[in-house]
């Protein structure tokens, strides 16, 4: 019944605010043509939210030159870290309002992208970062806000939410309002390219997480059911290639649009246990958040599979290539390794080796706890359930079986 009322309750959102998808900008150069984009659209003053990584290593030189000589005063905050706190946003709020900076142009991760959501919010509001945290909460219309995201994966690019840690609980909290859409995005694929391995398939399967979870949710649409699918299929193409020839221009493309329609489904869809659980994780031990829904997928799907198995016969059938099976049950255990398949081929581990059975306990409330309250999940979990798949996780016992 429960499950029942926030499927209804989200579905109620998604109807009366629609989440609108931004404009694109896709391929080499993408970065300068959505630079050039806002400066049609008369922002001249940009905050660039980035980390220093891409600082220091150049990658940003070509794109602050292009600004700078179209007459822009650019000021860069380069504080990014991985799951940013308060304090990160708080640094980059005081440059944005010093410098009375007139836009936000994030290029970057999702940490980055989530970052400036909250600064292009707080921009322009007088309320604190802890009075802009929830749901509908934003009072002001953003700072015109860009992004450029040089990891294909988060999806942030298109969301309506951001997730911040408190600088000290170190609790992820969660700002939500269809005004975090930003007004444009590009996929620049000389960006894209630098993306190292690991983090190339990370990011993949993280991408793949969004678009499977809101191809299974309860509060799926037709649109959403369209995009989840093919963000799906050009995820299995291309992120193997992307993986293993990070300069194949073409498969970072790809990947990078099924990230971004990923990204759309899951705003509109919602999300699910992978994601309630991985939250959690990265809360307790830093985990990188692609790095822990990449391993967590596939108990996730084992787990769906009774309630999913007709989803995942249908995805099955859109990526295989032998038209002979029919059998739903089949089809629905060719789906699930597949997924298996994709993760070892991309490199991801079977466990984590940080996690602690002292923490299970706290992270399996927490867990049930988020999902109960967000999530429109297709089959509802226990705490016995949840505790079984971080056992599994510390094992590296991919294989799991639930009553």
């Amino acid at each position: 019944m429960l499950n029942t009322a926030i499927t209804l309750t989200l579905r109620a959102l998604s109807t009366f605010r629609t989440p609108q998808k931004p404009l694109t900008f896709s391929g080499a150069g993408a970065a300068r043509k959505l630079a050039d984009f806002m400066i049609q659209a008369g922002q001249k003053r940009p905050l660039l939210v980035t980390d220093s990584f891409l600082l220091k290593n150049g990658m940003l030189d070509d794109l602050i030159a292009f600004l700078e000589g179209a007459g822009c005063t650019v000021t860069t905050f380069d504080g990014i870290v991985p799951n940013p706190t308060f304090a990160v946003v708080e640094a980059g709020l005081k440059a944005s309002r010093e410098n009375r900076c007139d836009a936000v142009f994030a290029v970057g991760g999702g940490s980055a992208i989530d970052a400036a959501k909250v600064i292009a919010s707080a921009s322009t509001s007088k309320k604190s970062l802890a009075q802009l945290t929830g749901i509908l909460k934003v009072d002001q219309p953003l700072l015109p806000f860009y992004v450029v995201p040089t990891t294909s994966g988060t999806g942030s690019e298109v969301t309506n939410a951001a997730v911040i840690s408190d600088t000290e609980t170190h609790k992820k909290k969660f700002f939500v309002d269809p005004k975090y859409i930003p007004i444009a995005a590009a996929f620049d694929t000389g960006l894209l390219k630098s993306l190292p391995a690991p983090m190339t398939a990370a990011t993949g399967m993280d991408a793949l997480t969004h678009a499977i979870e809101a191809y299974t949710s309860r509060n799926r649409f037709a649109d959403t059911d369209r995009d989840a699918a093919m963000a799906i299929k050009l995820l299995v193409d291309f992120l193997p290639t992307a993986y293993q020839n990070g300069a194949d221009e073409r498969a970072r493309e790809m990947v990078a649009l099924g990230s971004f329609l990923a990204g759309y489904a899951f705003t509109k869809a919602s999300l699910g246990y992978v994601h309630a659980i991985s939250h959690q994780i990265s809360a307790h031990y830093n985990t990188p958040h692609g790095l822990a829904n990449a391993i967590l997928l596939p108990r996730v799907l084992r787990f769906n599979r009774p309630t999913c198995k007709g989803r995942f016969a249908k995805l099955e059938t859109m990526l295989g290539q032998d038209s002979t099976v029919t059998d739903v049950d089949a089809l629905a255990d060719r789906f699930v390794a597949r997924v298996d398949a994709l993760a070892e081929t991309v490199g991801i581990p079977v466990n984590l080796t940080d996690l602690q059975p002292k923490d299970f306990d706290a992270i399996a409330r927490d867990a049930l706890a988020e999902a109960r309250s967000s999530y429109a999940v297709p089959r509802v979990m226990r705490k016995a359930q949840v505790t079984q798949i971080l056992q599994s996780v510390a094992t590296g016992n991919r294989a799991i079986s639930f009553a």
